[in-house]
């Protein structure tokens, strides 16, 4: 499970290959949280502490909910699979690690990620499935077909790798290599990864998937898969 700022990559990956992958969306808690933002900064500067500090819980209570919600999502994708087991990224230094500049720093050392795998592996303890924690590192930079590793393999959402041409959705990518991990950290035998189904993209609150755009002339390798949307490592 490889959580971003405005969505979490999924990936089902067992001994045979990988069964399943999606990316679900979360774009509303990224907009929403910079508008409160906004309006703090502005009552920051008449004055208004008081009604910051209401703002400011008006935030946390709809991030929250939001969050609640997603990881409903993802516990009930993890359900269709035989003997799952959550696998997420160790976050514990990660506000320490992040160092991309003032604007981008606010952002990212904010987020929740660390409440959203909380409510998720709570979620999941309640029907039974356990959860894990890997080493993160290199996980956005890695290339799962070679192994190169440079952090001018990914270009956004894409991952492209500089060395052998490799090319993935970027968070998708992510948990398959977290998922990978996983397996290793259980003494599982860790497939081959670089043929996985194409991956879809779903907006969190929205029922349907659909495959991610890709350069038409480099398409990702893999099939079209169907199911819902969710992602764990099993």
């Amino acid at each position: 499970m490889d959580v971003n700022e405005d969505c979490v990559g999924l990936a089902a990956v067992t001994e045979s290959g990988v069964e399943d992958s999606v990316v679900i969306e979360y774009p509303e808690i990224k907009k929403k949280r910079h508008e409160y933002f906004t309006i703090r900064k502005r009552m920051q500067s008449v004055g208004q502490t008081t009604l910051e500090h209401e703002v400011r819980d008006e935030e946390q209570r709809f991030v929250h909910d939001q969050l609640h919600q997603v990881s409903r999502d993802i516990v009930e994708w993890v359900q269709q699979f035989e003997n799952p087991v959550i696998v997420c990224e160790d976050l514990t230094d990660i506000r320490d690690d992040i160092e991309y500049g003032t604007r981008m720093n606010r952002r990212l050392h904010s987020l929740p990620f660390a409440q959203l795998q909380k409510f998720v592996s709570y979620k999941a303890g309640w029907e039974g499935i356990p959860s894990d924690k890997i080493d993160p590192e290199y996980t956005s930079q890695e290339c799962v077909n070679c192994g190169h590793t440079t952090r001018s393999n990914r270009q956004g959402k894409r991952f492209k790798c500089v060395q052998c041409g490799f090319q993935d959705h970027a968070d998708r990518k992510a948990a398959l290599l977290i998922s990978a991990r996983g397996l290793e950290a259980l003494n599982r035998n860790v497939p081959a990864l670089n043929s996985p189904p194409i991956v879809r993209v779903r907006l969190h609150g929205n029922g349907l998937s659909e495959p991610a755009d890709h350069d038409p002339v480099s398409p990702v390798r893999g099939h079209q898969t169907d199911g819902e949307t969710g992602s764990v490592s099993s």
